[in-house]
């Protein structure tokens, strides 16, 4: 394993699900934002934030970090990342070979391409046998993480209920596209660790995953010459609903939006993580930054599922077209777009992304969220997450159960070595 240090703290960024959709969208961005000396997206883009001018002195090119980056790619299939990985190369030299030369900015970009790491690392996160064995070889592989980004997701959507699709445009096109009930899901789908599938996947898996790099994220703070913490970015979404049981669905396997569940619980348990900061890290003690985005609403495999004829396709185009041009800013047609918000979440300094912002009154945590004019132009915008009233403490007990979950897992795993 290679020695760190402080002159050697380059960025070491691992993105789950970066074969396609907005996880591919994001690399891609980070590849071109890092390829330049001042990133745009690393520069204050909201108004809760500190003044660019103000943040200590702090410019993003006089990181102690030389230009180059290591970003592992997360995949469950190991042939679509291969080709991704192929496709980000050729991405980012395209762009490369668009800057003026000679030029600074051409100097800087080719000699971040020259010390650019594409890593390929397979892990399921439905299996979480699959996730403790990618977390021995990420530990074994590299002497820290500096950003981990849970953007994999999954869904059971089957079909689209045409009849409500109807009502709801008539009674609101505007909420019919930020909560669209009309997306019928499959309930009670079961994991091959017997466990709710979409829950395991979007939720559990991530923090396995968490939980097994968590002394890796620690150190990133200590190697860092900024004394800069690591980040772990949750991947959110606008339509993100607690409808479920916390008392005996935290599965989510009898709701019949799993989907919308599991993101609310990310919500929640992102939410405790970031204001307890306290979780046992078994190397050492060093603040690691949670922080909570959403892609909004963009194009993804996860839709494509639902709609199976080109004609289907054009009219969903058709119907945000006009629902963006009416007033939704959440509607971004790019995965590179789309990822403007989590690429804001890695490169901005922390003294630019606010801990918590006023909503209606109240305190609330902010989810930074892409968002884009009527003419597609994108930005980072807030949305509010609030507790859940009538359960407060939700994201604390999902936190336990967690991690009660993990420890049963870890125990399994040593019982099985001890008797092979």
């Amino acid at each position: 394993m290679a020695r760190a240090s402080k002159n050697s703290a380059r960025l070491v960024i691992i993105v789950t699900g970066a074969n396609a959709g907005v996880g591919f969208g994001l690399c891609h961005r980070l590849l071109v934002q890092l390829s330049q000396v001042n990133p745009p997206d690393s520069r204050p883009q909201l108004a809760q934030s500190t003044p660019y001018s103000k943040v200590n002195g702090h410019v993003f090119a006089n990181s102690p970090s030389p230009p180059g980056l290591t970003l592992i790619l997360a995949c469950r299939d190991k042939t679509r990342a291969e080709n991704a990985r192929a496709a980000l190369y050729g991405l980012l030299d395209t762009h490369i070979a668009q800057i003026p030369r000679p030029s600074e900015a051409n100097a800087y970009a080719s000699e971040f391409r020259r010390n650019l790491l594409l890593q390929i690392h397979r892990v399921d996160l439905g299996n979480t046998q699959s996730i403790l064995q990618f977390g021995r070889e990420i530990s074994e592989k590299y002497p820290y993480i500096s950003h981990l980004i849970c953007n994999a997701g999954v869904s059971t959507y089957s079909h689209i209920n045409y009849i409500i699709f109807a009502r709801q445009c008539f009674e609101s096109l505007l909420k019919a596209v930020l909560h669209p009930t009309y997306n019928v899901q499959k309930v009670g789908v079961i994991s091959g660790d017997n466990l709710g599938f979409v829950w395991q996947c979007n939720v559990f898996g991530h923090y396995v995953m968490f939980r097994q790099l968590q002394p890796l994220l620690a150190k990133y703070k200590i190697v860092s010459e900024c004394s800069s913490p690591a980040r772990i970015l949750w991947m959110s979404s606008v339509d993100a609903l607690p409808l479920y049981d916390p008392t005996d669905d935290w599965q989510l396997t009898k709701t019949n939006t799993s989907y919308q569940a599991s993101k609310s619980q990310i919500d929640l348990m992102t939410m405790a993580l970031a204001q307890s900061r306290k979780v046992e890290c078994n190397e050492h003690e060093a603040t690691i930054e949670h922080l909570l985005v959403t892609p909004g609403i963009t194009p993804t495999n996860i839709a494509a599922e639902l709609l199976q004829s080109y004609i289907l396709e054009l009219f969903r185009l058709l119907f945000f077209y006009i629902c963006r041009l009416i007033g939704s800013p959440h509607i971004l047609f790019s995965t590179y777009k789309a990822a403007v918000a989590a690429s804001h979440a890695v490169l901005a300094p922390l003294s630019c992304l606010p801990h918590f912002v006023h909503d209606e009154g109240a305190v609330a945590f902010p989810k930074f969220s892409a968002q884009t004019d009527r003419w597609g132009n994108e930005s980072v915008g807030i949305v509010p997450v609030h507790q859940w009233q009538e359960h407060p403490d939700e994201g604390s007990h999902l936190i336990e159960q967690c991690e009660r979950l993990y420890q049963t897992f870890l125990k399994a795993e040593i019982r099985e070595h001890r008797e092979s």
